[in-house]
């Protein structure tokens, strides 16, 4: 009987999330929205869960029923998807449009050759204080403080960088590398991953990019040479270990087990009765750590859930992103906090309708790429969620104050056009 009840909870996701994209599409008239933000990378990740744990690979036996979290979660998530665009088609707003290219600003050229020099120079004083590829090396060079308040920066216009980039700017490059190289010398995947994602996502949105089984392989690749990198910074030249066929051997089991674990981190905690249940307030983390520092409390509100699950190949404490709503929240507060999230995300999609600009943009598909990383763990109660739209919209601002008097009040919007 489990093996039936298993193959109806996972048909019956599949069927819902192809409805649930089938009606995104008609409302937005594009792919490019919250709700597939987080339902087709899931679906993904899900199913290569599904097939290597049922391969002999040494993970944990999968637990089905964890999948009803998000069959629930992402129909809350489609509620406010629904509701807004049946009223804005409704009074007759127009919501059928494709982006087209933005023009380059020189405020984004300025901003991004003072901050590349800044940690370039940064780097050389520092580097001899610890080894590169240790903790230590990571915290003390954009951890916290001044350095770690200017590589968010850094994410923001890795961004707009990647989306600008072709041949006859081919500086950009450089610059994306210095940018890239400051992320892993955080040596936060995570934080790699998602502004390169929402670079991507933002030309595939403007048709700089074609969406294709290339691109995927290249995508997929890609976070395998992450790995392969970041850990050698950590394993080779911190501990000096040599490359060879164990290394190797270690990096693909870790990859696969970092693209399983939030899946399977919450189907361990389903499986147990979700021991590590918390308290409301840890999703509200960043505006509640920020009141305390304002008042000079220092008993700040810590996100890290301290439960650890060993999925096989290694041990997991992320459990996705309606997952971690979950254990966080009763029934009401997980439904309140779906919504508000989701009538949140779906505001700002109605913003970049409105102010077709490099900058929206930027705070949209950064918010999105937080999102298509919900199969790995809830990004949200984060600091930086907000801090880098702040950081985006005063890179906006001061590009209007001294520029705009040099050009056309339409040269900062995209061109659009009818689809």
């Amino acid at each position: 009987m489990g093996g039936l009840q298993d193959f109806l909870i996972l048909v019956t996701f599949l069927l819902e999330a192809a409805v649930l994209f089938y009606i995104e599409k008609k409302a937005w008239h594009t792919y490019y929205t919250p709700l597939n933000f987080l339902l087709i990378p899931y679906t993904i990740v899900l199913i290569i869960t599904i097939v290597v744990t049922n391969c002999n690979y040494g993970f944990v036996e999968f637990y089905y029923p964890s999948i009803i979290i998000w069959n629930i979660g992402l129909l809350l998530f489609a509620i406010p998807s629904i509701v807004l665009s049946y009223f804005f088609s409704k009074n007759n707003i127009n919501l059928n449009v494709e982006h087209k290219s933005c023009s380059i600003q020189k405020m984004l050229i300025i901003a991004s050759f003072i901050l590349g020099l800044l940690f370039l120079v940064h780097f050389i004083s520092f580097r001899g204080s610890s080894v590169l590829g240790s903790s230590e090396f990571s915290q003390g060079f954009s951890g916290g403080g001044l350095w770690g308040h200017l590589r968010i920066f850094t994410i923001a216009l890795l961004i707009m960088l990647i989306y600008f980039v072709e041949r006859k700017y081919w500086w950009m490059s450089i610059m994306i590398l210095v940018f890239l190289l400051v992320g892993l010398a955080n040596n936060v995947k995570g934080w790699i991953i998602i502004p390169v994602l929402s670079g991507v996502f933002l030309r595939l949105y403007t048709g700089k990019m074609k969406l294709s089984i290339r691109l995927f392989l290249i995508v997929f690749l890609g976070g395998i040479l992450l790995f392969f990198v970041s850990y050698g910074l950590a394993i080779i030249i911190a501990f000096g270990r040599e490359f060879d066929m164990n290394f190797f051997d270690f990096i693909i089991g870790h990859f696969f087990h970092y693209l399983t674990s939030g899946v399977l981190g919450l189907s361990m905690d389903a499986y147990y009765n979700f021991p590590d249940m918390g308290n409301f307030e840890t999703l509200w983390s960043p505006v509640i750590n920020v009141i305390y520092v304002i008042i000079g409390e220092d008993n700040f509100v810590n996100q890290v859930n301290p439960l650890y699950f060993n999925s096989g190949l290694n041990v997991t404490n992320v459990r996705t992103f309606f997952g971690t709503i979950y254990i966080y929240t009763d029934t009401i507060e997980f439904v309140f906090y779906i919504l508000l999230s989701s009538t949140l995300m779906y505001c700002l999609k109605l913003a970049i309708v409105k102010w077709n600009n490099i900058y929206m943009y930027t705070i949209y598909f950064f918010e999105c790429g937080l999102l298509a990383m919900g199969w790995f763990e809830f990004y949200y109660f984060h600091l930086i969620v907000f801090e880098l739209p702040v950081l985006v919209l005063l890179l906006w601002f001061t590009d209007w104050l001294i520029f705009s008097k040099e050009r056309s009040p339409n040269e900062i919007c995209c061109e659009k056009e009818a689809s």
